[in-house]
């Protein structure tokens, strides 16, 4: 009688527990709804980076060719021969210092418009996990190690 019971109870959860299972992976895939940035191929370019980071948004829209943490993009950027600069330009990759308003790994994020005393950039997880945004920041920024064009 425990046994048929136990059977039972299993059998009313499954479906709670495959339901949820199968929630935790929807959420955990890239939605379909994140559209590249303009000029970037349909389904962005091939990417390594996990789904919901910074450097997987960012790989995303701009053709990355070298791995690590944000904080190495620059070196890792120059040591695959790829130029870099002091200075923003619509489409480069924003690399920034770690620590302080970011992550001790880093943050990267694309230029999607540039003005006299500011810049504007497009991110993931800042401030939310696997979440798109875009803020204006004001330039000089002394957070940003430098740009991947």
């Amino acid at each position: 009688m425990k046994l048929v019971v136990a059977s039972a109870g299993a059998l009313l959860l499954l479906p709670a527990l495959v339901g949820s299972a199968a929630a935790s992976v929807a959420v955990a895939l890239p939605a379909a709804s994140l559209a590249p940035l303009a000029g970037v191929p349909e389904g962005g370019y091939p990417d390594r980076f996990p789904f919901g980071e910074c450097t997987w948004w960012a790989a995303y829209n701009h053709n990355v060719t070298w791995s690590g943490d944000a904080k190495d993009w620059l070196a890792n950027a120059r040591a695959k021969g790829i130029a870099t600069t002091d200075f923003p330009s619509v489409g480069a990759i924003a690399v920034y210092r770690p620590g302080g308003a970011y992550s001790e790994l880093g943050h990267v994020g694309i230029v999607v418009a540039v003005e006299p005393s500011a810049y504007r950039v497009s991110e993931m997880h800042a401030p939310q996990w696997g979440v798109v945004s875009d803020r204006l920041i004001r330039w000089p920024d002394p957070d940003v190690l430098g740009f991947i064009p």
